[in-house]
């Protein structure tokens, strides 16, 4: 029985060192091959970036409301000054992929480009609220609009833009919000919250209806 019971515990010993070699195999692999790639990346001329989607601003973008508030003044400011400049939105690929797509020298500007989204949008949200607060509702509506159709996934944004579509009855517009929300990626922090937030307006909208 003892001698049993010695033979089973070698086994599983075996079996458990032999799973642990197989992981470290694997893991190893794995860096080898991250590494590799990242080798390859930064050695990869440049490219062309033509097949991007830059961001592009409609003139009509309400960006020059005359106002005293030094707060909205500084968050037009910051707007108009990213308009004139390259803007992408690059998240959820890595920099590894970008230098193997579009080659490592157009890394840096491609970079930036993806910070002044990030910029864009939370100025956007931001400077929508202001004018609000400053009863400047169909160009913060406008600003809602540009932000989401550009892809900004802050969640105040999505829910102030379905709060104005459900104030205005618009139930179309509200539907394609939805549908919207629907396709933003698993990984957006409060894709829940916003899709919660856009189905209850939805269904006060057809009770105010």
């Amino acid at each position: 029985m003892k001698l049993l019971t010695f033979t089973s515990v070698i086994l599983i010993g075996l079996v458990i060192n032999n799973a642990i070699r197989r992981s470290n195999a694997r893991s190893k692999k794995i860096r080898d091959e991250f590494w590799e790639r990242e080798r390859i990346s930064r050695r990869t001329p440049g490219k062309s970036t033509e097949d991007l989607k830059f961001i592009q601003f409609p003139d009509d973008l309400p960006l020059h409301i005359s106002t005293d508030d030094p707060q909205i003044k500084e968050y037009q400011e910051t707007l108009v000054n990213i308009t004139k400049n390259p803007v992408i939105n690059l998240s959820g690929i890595s920099n590894t992929d970008i230098r193997l797509a579009y080659g490592a020298p157009n890394m840096e500007e491609l970079s930036r480009a993806d910070e002044r989204f990030i910029v864009m949008c939370r100025t956007l949200n931001n400077l929508a609220y202001a004018y609000l607060d400053t009863g400047h509702r169909k160009e913060a509506e406008t600003l809602l609009a540009f932000a989401v159709s550009g892809g900004s996934d802050i969640k105040e944004t999505w829910t102030a833009l379905g709060r104005i579509y459900m104030e205005k009855s618009d139930i179309q517009a509200l539907d394609t919000l939805i549908k919207k929300a629907g396709n933003l990626g698993d990984d957006v922090t409060g894709k829940r919250e916003i899709l919660d937030s856009l189905t209850d307006y939805r269904k006060l909208t057809d009770i105010v209806s």
